[in-house]
């Protein structure tokens, strides 16, 4: 993250009189433009990232209208054919996870099957397969792309780009790195020349966003430059949407909010029984067991949460493994109405002056929790949410819409 919001645009910057409206034009839209072809059954949504096995805990507080969903691993495409059958109106799309087990290089972009085990399949073909199954849109099997690896994107890019689809989007898994200030006006150039969806998924062990300064900004940035799908991302997915990007997808729990390079293990910071908790008022996923203990000696302070799954009842009761699922349905039916508000929004800059109070708010409410405890520390914000608290609504550079 850089020390202010927008500046001077980067070789290539997207202005708006080309196909992507650019941060100053973008602010006064309604929304993003619609892009050509079934990439435009996801646009203005806020879609569910989730393993097949999580869709009981999902469906019933996905959004018909701003939402959607995005199934990744073993039985998706079986799992999509239920949804199909059980006739579900919002778009489904599955992730091949190419990025889980294959790192891209320029002379395989992308991780393909081979059929009978000798005879590579095609890209179009993995596309097609997608597609058949009845996903709304199909997304590329991409590798994932180490740091520096720009000479890897772009032949990842220009592959995808020569079959000239409109049913499918590129999925760009990208190290962290590649959005940092050394190679962000590289990165963006590639993928602003593809002149279609880009599906976004950053790289890294523990939040990308904590990489450095650099990100947040260069993340907004990108989404007023490039048709934006951040997937299996955090809160960054409504920040986005927020800023410009055409459709976002937020995952149902912290191994599915990111990806790791395949030569890395993943890296579990926080482990133990008790399931990741989002607490809406502090707009913070916590162990369940950190809010519980944080509760511990004065129980009657702790925060009830009047959404369906939890029908009015304590955020210090997710405790083990169990509930899991009724703390992913939390989450899902806790930040849908927050992302259905951005996506209401008259503007774009609309949604960014919302999305800014919200992350304000949220800080205010890390103290507010503090003095009611009468405690001086021990719930500190997370670098992400201080930032998007912290940083102007819009680019200060950039002049307000004319009324």
């Amino acid at each position: 993250m850089s020390d202010q919001d927008g500046g001077a645009p980067g070789a290539g910057e997207t202005t708006a009189a080309d196909a992507w409206p650019g941060q100053a034009a973008m602010a006064s839209l309604p929304a993003p433009p619609t892009p050509a072809g079934f990439p435009a059954l996801l646009a203005h949504k806020a879609l569910v990232y989730l393993r097949p096995d999580k869709i009981p805990a999902v469906l019933p507080h996905v959004d018909s209208v701003w939402s959607g969903m995005i199934l990744a691993g073993d039985g998706s495409a079986r799992a999509l054919r239920r949804l199909q059958a059980a006739r579900v109106t919002f778009p489904v799309l599955t992730d091949p996870e190419g990025y889980k087990d294959h790192t891209a290089t320029c002379e395989a972009p992308f991780r393909l099957p081979t059929k009978d085990g000798m005879f590579p399949v095609t890209l179009g073909a993995v596309l097609d397969a997608q597609l058949q199954s009845g996903a709304a849109a199909a997304l590329t099997p991409t590798g994932y792309i180490n740091a520096a690896e720009t000479d890897v994107l772009k032949a990842a890019v220009t592959e995808f780009a020569a079959l000239q689809r409109q049913d499918s989007i590129f999925l760009a898994p990208l190290d962290i790195s590649l959005l940092g200030r050394g190679y962000f006006d590289q990165t963006a150039a590639i993928l602003s020349g593809l002149q279609a969806p880009v599906a976004l998924l950053l790289g890294c062990q523990g939040n990308p966003l904590d990489h450095s300064k650099d990100i947040i900004p260069n993340l907004r940035r990108l989404a007023a430059r490039v048709p934006l799908i951040p997937v299996r991302t955090d809160f960054n997915g409504l920040d986005l949407l927020a800023h410009g990007a055409l459709a976002a997808a937020i995952g149902t729990g912290g191994s599915v909010r990111h990806a790791v390079d395949p030569a890395e293990k993943h890296q579990a910071f926080n482990p133990g029984p008790a399931p990741s908790v989002l607490w809406p008022q502090l707009l913070t996923y916590f162990k369940g067991s950190t809010i519980a203990e944080l509760f511990g000696a004065r129980p009657q302070l702790a925060p009830s949460c009047p959404c369906a799954p939890c029908h009015g009842r304590l955020l210090t009761r997710f405790l083990g493994r169990d509930q899991q699922d009724e703390a992913i349905a939390h989450g899902v039916a806790t930040w849908s109405p927050l992302a259905a508000q951005l996506l209401s929004a008259p503007s774009v800059r609309d949604r960014a002056e919302i999305w800014k109070a919200c992350c304000e708010d949220a800080v205010v409410s890390h103290q507010a929790v503090l003095d009611m405890l009468l405690r001086l520390e021990g719930l500190r914000p997370q670098p992400s949410l201080s930032r998007w608290a912290a940083l102007p609504a819009w680019p200060a550079s950039l002049p307000a819409p004319v009324a």
